[in-house]
């Protein structure tokens, strides 16, 4: 049997993609977060919400982490007296069995932070999509997670399971420390510089036959000087070669161009300034 035949396409050499110099009149060439941005801060009240993991509930404080996305959720996870208990017997355990049980009982041993991402359903303001292409939206997105375990918490976030909530399908993700390309903190890069964390981005994704699918500035944050790369739920597999190259090519200069505007309007409006 042919075992080649099921393997992902090896990527074809990549050249480094230079982008044009372009600058809008009267605007700098780099910008960076102004005083009055980062005075800002937003208060959210927690609710309380209870998901069903596999052997254990999880309850959470949770908050929305943006208005355009209810299905998103903030979680602070609340410690249970159960689980405190796992954790300390756990300890006595040899290394290798340690490892073993965090893996497969991932929901006993979760960060204190969490993303809980829902499944859309198709009574939400969501034009175009029925019931049906929800679901394969989510099963899409679990099957990337899963393709792309050896690069969670490098590339894409960790993902400790999934979950019930409500009575929907809900994965539990990584909560990234980094900043949303949408946000003002997140157009404080120049152009290439904005070209040079996306190319390895995908790069590594097409390594592992997945080709991220949703070209906006929102799934990609910037976590400690490079690019992560949120929701999967379009993703498309096993691409050939020339389609991954021609992929990367029109999907940075895409985000390039809707990402040079906005730092004008944040400067506008007083978020940013002339770095």
């Amino acid at each position: 049997m042919d075992t080649d035949a099921h393997q992902p396409p090896r990527p074809i050499g990549h050249q480094k993609i230079e982008l044009p110099k372009y600058r809008i009149p009267g605007e700098p060439e780099k910008y960076r977060l102004s005083a009055a941005r980062l005075r800002e801060f937003q208060h959210k009240s927690p609710a309380t919400p209870i998901a069903r993991a596999p052997t254990r509930y999880i309850s959470a404080l949770a908050t929305n982490l943006t208005h355009n996305h209810p299905h998103v959720l903030h979680l602070r996870i609340l410690s249970s007296t159960t689980a405190l208990l796992v954790a300390r017997c756990v300890a006595f355990l040899p290394a290798n069995v340690q490892l073993w049980l965090k893996t497969v009982f991932v929901e006993w041993f979760l960060p204190d932070q969490a993303v809980l991402k829902i499944q859309k359903k198709d009574d939400e303001p969501e034009e175009g999509r029925d019931q049906e292409s929800l679901d394969e939206g989510f099963d899409t997105e679990v099957k990337a997670y899963n393709r792309l375990q050896p690069l969670q918490g490098v590339v894409i976030p960790r993902c400790y399971g999934q979950l019930h909530y409500q009575g929907s399908r809900a994965l539990l993700l990584e909560r990234l420390k980094g900043v949303s390309l949408v946000s003002p903190e997140g157009f404080t890069l120049t152009l290439q510089e904005l070209s040079d964390l996306l190319q390895p981005c995908h790069q590594a994704l097409h390594v592992f036959g997945v080709q991220h699918g949703d070209a906006h500035l929102g799934n990609f944050q910037l976590v400690d000087g490079r690019i992560m790369v949120l929701d999967s739920e379009e993703a498309v597999f096993d691409s050939s070669a020339e389609e991954q190259e021609m992929f990367i090519r029109l999907n940075i200069c895409h985000l390039a161009e809707r990402y040079r505007d906005p730092q004008a309007y944040y400067r506008a409006v007083g978020q940013l300034e002339a770095a």
